[in-house]
């Protein structure tokens, strides 16, 4: 706590009651089942085996039992989706361990990760947190900015919001190609391309990662925008016609660049997120080509990704033959499907796609939590079997299984089996009347009827009851009440 400033205590709380009829008992549609696991079963214990105490930020390789494996580098994009999950852990817990830890990983990162000279943030870090790779690939530009863009959620922090906005404007005046459309997979350090592959990777994750986020927390059209912008790219360059499949890798022009084996040419996690992402983007700007176009994605994905009999999303399938596919996936794909059947339920409410949901959950709880350890497994055979039991690696950190518990929490609590949500934020704001967007869904026609600043009631000066304007705040915590 920095000294001579006043601190301004609020208590943020959010509840969320939407009109959905119809209850359920099953666990697995409870949303504290899902808030309870990503606080007490995956994060408590990257929290205490994952943190490297004696030189910051995080152990970049540990085995399934939590020990270091080769911690020589650190990873910027790794770092930064640790950011993103105790910054979704305090919205759900307003827990200030878990605040705290948020606020370490930003620092870590500010003061190492970004290049002072020509802006964006490095490919890796040595073990003391200095340059060691000075390039900068398109993934870890936008994996730092997705960390960030959870953090500025609960925050509004204007130091955080404008490197947000530096990182994103560097992607677009650099890594954007501006003849034939996308980004690129990578640059150098100072920003010219190193590569002129485009990978379906590169163009999706600002969507899914960042953009969405950033739109719900500020209401600002140019991330709206820039997200169809994309999306628009890959459904007109990626999409392969005879098969419908979005494909990986393609050159500059957008010939397509064969990768792998048959079997596993159709990565089935990068065609749920961008289903997933399109109708995403019709529950904010109602285009109905997206929701045609995820539709059709979607019953291509339940016919042939996911297995009846396990619940199991497999990590790829054949181009060809979409009967091929792999007996194994990894622990992001089925995370993925679990929330997109349930965004298909919302989407689709007559259809039966929550008990897809609690399958799929099923599975995930059943093999992929490790019992004993804590947190996931990296992959399994379609039959629960462990195939890669490490805790981490390069690609894989605490994001992908908190934000999955997160999403089925407000995804559950708002669509599915609804009741109240409790929300928390710890908020600056240096304007008079900035607004704060509670909710990090597609939920646009919620109702704030209550808010309280240290236990008083607190009487808002805005006449929207979708946002609240606030005064100036410093480190403040904020309770409002949302039907």
């Amino acid at each position: 706590m920095r000294q001579g400033k006043t601190l301004l205590i609020f208590s943020v709380v959010v509840f969320i009651v939407c009109n959905t009829s119809g209850q359920t008992t099953d666990r697995y549609l409870e949303k504290e089942h899902w808030k309870k696991e990503a606080l007490e079963n995956i994060l408590s214990f990257w929290t205490q085996h994952a943190s490297d105490k004696s030189r910051g930020a995080f152990y970049p390789n540990l085995d399934g039992n939590w020990k270091p494996v080769n911690d020589t580098i650190k990873f910027p994009s790794m770092i930064a989706r640790h950011l993103f999950s105790y910054s979704a852990a305090y919205l759900m817990s307003g827990d200030q361990k878990d605040l705290s830890i948020a606020r370490e990983i930003k620092d870590y990162l500010l003061a190492h990760a970004w290049d002072i000279e020509h802006g964006g943030w490095f490919d890796a870090l040595d073990a003391e947190g200095k340059p060691l790779h000075a390039g900068k690939s398109t993934f870890v530009q936008v994996y730092v900015i997705t960390g960030l863009t959870m953090y500025y959620f609960i925050t509004h922090d204007a130091v955080v919001k404008n490197y947000i906005d530096k990182s994103n404007n560097l992607l677009e005046e650099n890594a954007w190609d501006q003849q034939s459309g996308g980004y690129y997979d990578a640059l150098e350090r100072n920003w010219t391309i190193k590569s002129e592959t485009k990978s379906v990777s590169s163009q999706l994750a600002p969507c899914s990662g960042y953009l969405l986020y950033l739109y719900l927390a500020t209401r600002d059209s140019k991330y709206l925008a820039q997200a169809d912008r994309i999306v628009n790219t890959i459904i007109q360059r990626m999409i392969d016609l005879g098969s419908g499949w979005v494909l990986e890798t393609f050159d500059k022009n957008w010939k397509y660049i064969p990768g792998r084996q048959d079997e596993e040419e159709i990565n089935i996690g990068h065609n749920i997120e961008i289903a997933w992402t399109l109708l995403r983007l019709y529950l904010l700007n109602g285009n109905v080509d997206y929701l045609r176009a995820g539709k059709a994605m979607a019953d291509r994905l339940h016919q042939y990704g996911i297995s009846s009999r396990y619940g199991i999303w497999p990590a790829g399938i054949g181009r060809q033959n979409p009967s091929q596919h792999t007996n194994y996936t990894y622990w992001w794909i089925q995370a993925y499907g679990n929330m997109f059947n349930l965004y298909l339920a919302r989407v689709y409410p007559e259809k039966d796609y929550a008990a897809s949901f609690k399958k799929g959950a099923e599975f995930w709880d059943k093999y992929f939590l490790d019992k004993k350890n804590g947190d996931t497994y990296f992959s399994l055979m379609e039959d629960g079997h462990i195939r890669q039991s490490q805790k981490a690696n390069q690609y894989k950190a605490s994001y992908h299984s908190v934000e999955h518990c997160l999403l089925n929490y407000l995804y559950l609590g708002c669509w599915v089996n609804p009741g109240p949500v409790t929300l928390y934020f710890n908020l600056t704001s240096n304007v008079q009347g900035e607004l704060l967007y509670p909710l990090p869904i597609e939920k646009l026609n919620y109702r704030i009827t209550d808010v309280r600043i240290n236990g008083k009631d607190f009487k808002s000066t805005t006449t929207n009851e979708s946002f609240l304007g606030l005064p100036v705040l410093k480190d403040a915590k904020v309770a409002l009440t949302i039907f």
